[in-house]
Order: C-alpha cells, then sequence, then structure tokens
C-alpha cells in the first residue's frame, strides 16, 4: 500500500518555520563516539564545543548538509539500558531511535556489518508505510533505523 499524499501545508501556522536540524545523542566518551560515527558511518565533523563539563558536536552524515546528529559527551550518571531487541525497545517509553534514509537497506546493513556495526534483527518491510527498514545501534545502545522506501510508493 503506497504512502497517502501529504496533507496540505500550513504556512499561517505560528511554527510555520519548523524543520528538523538535528537530534542529540547523550554519549559518555566523546573521543569514542566522534570516532565510531565518522569511521563506522562517515559522518562529518561540522563544529565542535564545549559546555560546561560536557565536550559536544555536530555531525553530519555523508552527504547531507541539513541534518546533524549532536553528540553531547561526558560521564553519563543514569545510563540506558542497552537493548537488542527491536520488540522489547517498543516497551520503553521515551527516545526510541533516529532514522536515516538510505536508497537501498540491503545494501547498507551488508556495508554496516563488514564494518562490525551492531545490527538488530534483520531487515524487514512494512506495506502501510511503503518502507524497508533494518536497525543498529551505536556501542552505546542508540538505535538507529534505515529506511528504504519501496518501489510504487506514492511519498
Amino acid at each position: 500500500m503506497p504512502m497517502p499524499s501529504n496533507p496540505p501545508k500550513n504556512p499561517s501556522s505560528p511554527f510555520a518555520s519548523f524543520a528538523g536540524h538535528h537530534v542529540g545523542v547523550r554519549v559518555p566518551d566523546y573521543e569514542a563516539a566522534k570516532q565510531w560515527y565518522v569511521e563506522k558511518l562517515d559522518f562529518r565533523v561540522l563544529q565542535e564545543w564545549p559546555y560546561g563539563d560536557l565536550k559536544l558536536a555536530y555531525l553530519s552524515p555523508a552527504n547531507d548538509d541539513d541534518f546533524h546528529l549532536e553528540l553531547l559527551a561526558g560521564p553519563v550518571p543514569f545510563p540506558n539500558e542497552v537493548l537488542d531487541d527491536l520488540g522489547v525497545s517498543l516497551q520503553h517509553g521515551g527516545y526510541q531511535h533516529i532514522c536515516v534514509h538510505v536508497d537501498n537497506v540491503d545494501k547498507a546493513v551488508a556495508e554496516l556489518a563488514r564494518r562490525g556495526v551492531d545490527l538488530i534483527g534483520d531487515p524487514f518491510e512494512i506495506d502501510d508505510i511503503s518502507r524497508r527498514l533494518a536497525f543498529f545501534r551505536d556501542p552505546w545502545g542508540n538505535m538507529i533505523e534505515l529506511s528504504e522506501t519501496l518501489p510504487g510508493a506514492g511519498a
């Protein structure tokens, strides 16, 4: 089933300027996290700065200047549980995952496996949203979803 058309835009909304910019990911080790995202996912370091006792950075995907991953790094007194099952992760409230679009989920998964990235389950399709999906996680348990638009999808 193809995705439906987008509802009409609302340029008169007081929030009409809202647009995605970044997602923040809390990690305990700045250098290790920066190295992992750069080496495993080919992210590029855009900016680095301190914030109190933390080290922060904006990282951008290999070929996208409009989306950023913000690393917020330093000691984490209350770490999240690291989950290795997508179904179990859906039982927890709050942040669940970051999603990035890819042209081909299977090729991306094969390259992630080659690079030693921790994959979560096998790729699967959800016809209701016209997507093929796969999940993996960083070394600190932050889940990342890969999303491929299936042929014939409307949006």
